[in-house]
């Protein structure tokens, strides 16, 4: 018979664990709330702006008539100065660029400090993406698309499609800007000459018994242009056309496949309002940038959209650090572990958590970040083919000394599926010579252009 000593240590166990149950369920519910607000307060935020964008600008000059306490407190902080995205036909090498064909409805008037430019790169293919992407950002996603040949016909399929056939095609029209460019040794029949004629490219939503027609851009890849013509994709030629055609101080230069945990924009710009001290803005402080860490989930997961809902997928085994059985080491950011045990007492506030240089054992890092948009342009001569297209990059900000400051609790998650180690014997073969090209050609010109330091390799 158990003594009553035993019986009031079971009972006080119990009362304990209830407790500790109904605390964890009140932060569970205290952070959806929370990422709820920030979520609501973004929405209202695009839903005042477009109630407004006929009041933003003066026809005869740049400057905006209103903007939010903070976005006038900031853009004095950054000594930015606002300006409206137009359509323009550059040349960038042998590329032919078409730069903002189609501007988003809110994109075109956005102040400079107003918001933070998710820039991306695919082709036609890619679309798939766009409408989580934008549902998720609720900002100015400037999206460049390789279209040599026919595909461009495809890809103005695509974009009328994305614009006006699905559940999100409000927020698409209201925040994509899509550039094109092409070789001039794969020019396209037709191009639009401006934005009314590829707005007026004929589309279609539904068949004649009123079913919605299958997106254009799911058609088999082995039609595209550029597998017939046996191109390779220029992926860092796309990086680099869609950062340079934004109107917003800060960018996330990044993936297509990422998807952004909600409120990011709001939680940033919130953080650098709140503690100006964040940003290097005295003379003699070295540039930095503000990574986020990134993962993939399972296929058919629905993705994560705070750390709670993150951590519950990973406990579950669900799911995993960004390329964990392809590189490791390629997207595992310092204090991993303590990231993913870190608590906040708001838990929608953004933080710097840690800071480090791409040196030593982070040497072959290559986050994605928030930044300014001054850190080096990416090497136009790497395709993705050849893979390390990002690594040069990462190489000029390692001599030129960036500090990496990574954010918490914000975070990308990949398109749900496990990215495996497979590569076809073509391709290794392709990214062994781009990896002896590198070395040979573009590190030496790197070392000229930027100084040398043995702790940096691409």
């Amino acid at each position: 018979m158990a003594s009553p000593i035993s019986k009031r240590s079971l009972f006080l166990c119990l009362i304990l664990a209830i407790v500790i149950f109904l605390v964890l369920l009140n932060l569970k519910e205290t952070a959806q709330l929370s990422i709820a607000l920030t979520r609501q307060q973004a929405v209202h935020h695009v839903q005042s702006k477009a109630a407004a964008v006929t009041k933003l600008f003066v026809p005869s000059t740049e400057e905006t008539l209103w903007l939010s306490p903070r976005s006038q407190e900031l853009q004095e902080l950054l000594k930015c100065r606002n300006r409206r995205l137009r359509l323009q036909k550059v040349q960038n090498g042998k590329y032919w660029v078409v730069q903002n064909l189609v501007i988003g409805r809110l994109s075109r008037h956005m102040a400079c400090a107003e918001s933070i430019t998710y820039t991306t790169n695919g082709d036609y293919t890619f679309f798939d993406n766009l409408e989580t992407v934008t549902d998720r950002w609720l900002g100015p996603i400037s999206f460049a698309i390789h279209t040599p040949g026919y595909d461009l016909n495809s890809t103005l399929d695509a974009i009328q499609y994305v614009r006006n056939c699905l559940p999100g095609s409000e927020l698409i029209s209201d925040f994509v800007s899509f550039h094109i460019y092409f070789s001039n040794e794969h020019m396209p029949e037709y191009v639009p000459l401006d934005e009314d004629e590829a707005l007026n490219w004929p589309f279609q939503c539904v068949d004649g018994n009123g079913s919605l027609l299958a997106p254009p851009y799911l058609q088999n890849r082995a039609t595209m242009y550029k597998v017939q013509a046996n191109l390779t994709y220029p992926i860092n030629v796309g990086r680099n056309i869609a950062r340079r055609a934004v109107n917003t101080h800060f960018i996330l230069a990044c993936d297509i496949e990422l998807y952004p945990s909600l409120g990011l924009i709001e939680q940033f710009l919130d953080m650098v309002h709140q503690n100006k001290s964040v940003l290097a803005l005295g003379p003699n402080q070295r540039p930095r940038v503000y990574p986020l860490p990134v993962f993939e989930i399972q296929e058919k997961e629905r993705v994560p959209d705070d750390k709670l809902e993150l951590l519950a997928l990973l406990q579950r085994g669900r799911a995993q650090l960004f390329h964990a059985r392809v590189c490791e080491t390629c997207h595992k950011v310092p204090g991993y572990q303590n990231w993913i045990n870190h608590t906040t007492r708001i838990t929608n506030e953004l933080e710097l958590f840690s800071m480090t240089l791409r040196q030593e054992k982070f040497r072959h890092w290559e986050p994605f970040y928030i930044s300014d948009n001054t850190e080096p342009i990416f090497d136009e001569r790497v395709t993705w083919e050849g893979q390390s297209n990002k690594r040069i990059q990462g190489y000029a900000m390692c001599l030129l000394g960036y500090e990496y400051h990574v954010l918490h609790p914000a975070f990308l998650v990949h398109s749900p599926g496990i990215k495996n180690s497979t590569r076809s014997a073509q391709r290794v073969r392709y990214a062994r010579e781009m990896t002896k090209y590198i070395r040979k050609k573009i590190e030496p010109e790197y070392r000229v252009l930027f100084g040398h330091n043995k702790k940096c390799v691409t």
